[in-house]
């Protein structure tokens, strides 16, 4: 697969194979995503691999209750048209943190979000070399960050940048539209 091919053809999965991922495999995608920019390449990141039933049960109920939440104030539109099955068959999560003081010089500045920034240039990079190797994924972020950052005992310095499931996709993969990129040349 060429980059175009790789950049073009990934998509959100919702539904895994169940088939299991080689650590060895998830390790070398990790390592490729610290590629990132990162403020002042502090690298200010780290990652939880969820393997085990119990946990991808709590990040999976958390979703759940954050489902319900949204619904309750806005009706079911959008939020109830997923379900969270998938954070428990996947063969593996990966909670994806980040340090907030890893931030480089924009606290100077007032702009403190540098190092979800970094995190998340990370995350596009893992989800774009798990889809070079046959492995699919979504950027899972539809929860109480500070419930989920309890449920999976992250330290109190580190937040969460998301939780990505990952593993080999059931089924095809339909593209959603895209649109096309709104460019000023010159002035807004």
């Amino acid at each position: 697969m060429d980059f175009s091919e790789v950049l073009q053809g990934r998509r959100s999965c919702r539904s895994f194979s169940g088939e299991s991922v080689e650590r060895d495999l998830v390790s070398s995608l990790l390592n490729k995503a610290c590629w990132a920019p990162s403020p002042l390449n502090m690298q200010g990141w780290r990652f939880l691999v969820i393997e085990d039933a119990e946990n991808k049960k709590k990040v999976r109920l958390l979703g759940e209750e954050a489902q319900k939440a949204v619904m309750a104030q806005d009706g079911p539109g959008w939020a109830g048209k997923y379900g969270f099955s998938f954070l428990e068959e996947a063969p593996l999560l990966v909670a994806v943190a980040y340090n907030p003081t890893k931030n480089g010089l924009g606290f100077f500045f007032n702009q403190p979000h540098g190092a979800l920034m970094a995190a998340s240039a990370l995350i596009q990079n893992f989800m774009l070399a798990a889809w070079e190797k046959g492995l699919a994924s979504l950027w899972f972020t539809f929860f109480d960050p500070g419930e989920m950052k309890k449920a999976l005992d992250l330290p109190e310095k580190w937040e969460l940048a998301g939780v990505i499931p990952l593993g080999r996709p059931e089924g095809e993969l339909k593209a959603p539209p895209r649109k096309e990129a709104w460019i000023s040349w010159g002035e807004w």
